[in-house]
């Protein structure tokens, strides 16, 4: 039995979309964790009855990471598959995670864009990694879930948790696997004006993510590493006539990332 876990916060609209969308998927069980939610969100679900088992659970406003780890906490299913409100599931979705998934492997869905948005984060393979495996569109067998510790709640703001929990998985052994069949589109309309506001907390977020392991590999693997970024302060403002949206991204998140790297620094000194 796989337990679908959504976490969210204030975007009611998105939520009954992605629930009426599994309606065609027949899950065995929905668990829904509303985040501090101040909208109508609650009163939805309360009167929202679909033919599949599904749960929700009210917690304070405290990240994804908390209420992840609270739906998994609740979950009654042998294996865990954690989707974003804005994400929509297509036919077949949750039948190739469960025919991907096994007790030792993480299974990353493909992820793509709806026809009506330009740009977004997406993830479509071919392979998957360890800090690619995001609560977007993963699934993991609830056993390994747990004996990596969860999600580090610590990671509360933006960013951070995803590879954090990644990292984990990889130093346990797991195997990260792309399913190109556990297809969903990423609603995310309020993308491009958070851009760089994400762009910049997941900089941070990811600097934190290699302080707290002192691991290379870390760094390297989320681009925080010193000597990337002192190319990347170098090359992006001569890349950007080239695609300006790519390295406005970029160089948000290499602010982020060298902010968080300086107060290391003068802390140190301090």
């Amino acid at each position: 039995m796989i337990s679908v876990i959504i976490p969210t916060h204030n975007r009611r609209n998105l939520l009954e979309k992605k629930l009426r969308a599994l309606e065609i998927q027949n899950p065995s069980e929905v668990i829904v964790v509303a985040d501090g939610c101040k909208d109508d969100t609650l009163e939805f679900l309360q009167n929202y009855k679909p033919a599949y088992n599904l749960r929700f659970l009210e917690t304070p406003s405290k990240g994804a990471a908390f209420a992840r780890n609270t739906g998994a906490k609740a979950a009654k299913g042998d294996y865990l598959l954690f989707s974003d409100d804005d994400v929509i599931s297509k036919v077949g979705w949750l039948e190739a995670h469960k025919h991907a998934g096994s007790a030792n492997a993480v299974v990353v869905g493909k992820l793509v864009l709806p026809k009506h948005l330009k740009s977004g984060a997406t993830m479509t393979g071919p392979k998957a990694f360890w800090w690619n495996a995001t609560g977007a569109n993963t699934s993991i067998a609830k056993s390994l879930f747990f004996h990596a510790g969860g999600y580090d709640e610590t990671f509360s703001a933006y960013g951070g948790e995803d590879p954090d929990l990644g990292w984990r998985l990889k130093q346990e052994g797991a195997t990260f696997v792309f399913a190109d069949r556990a297809l969903a589109e990423h609603w995310d309309e309020s993308y491009e004006e958070t851009l760089l506001q994400k762009a910049n907390a997941a900089g941070k977020a990811h600097v934190k993510v290699w302080q707290k392991y002192g691991a290379s590999e870390i760094a390297w693997a989320l681009g925080v590493h010193p000597v990337m970024l002192g190319v990347k302060r170098f090359t992006l403002p001569l890349l950007k006539p080239f695609a300006k949206q790519r390295i406005d991204y970029e160089t948000a998140y290499m602010q982020g990332a060298l902010s968080t790297l300086q107060e290391r620094d003068s802390l140190g000194k301090s």
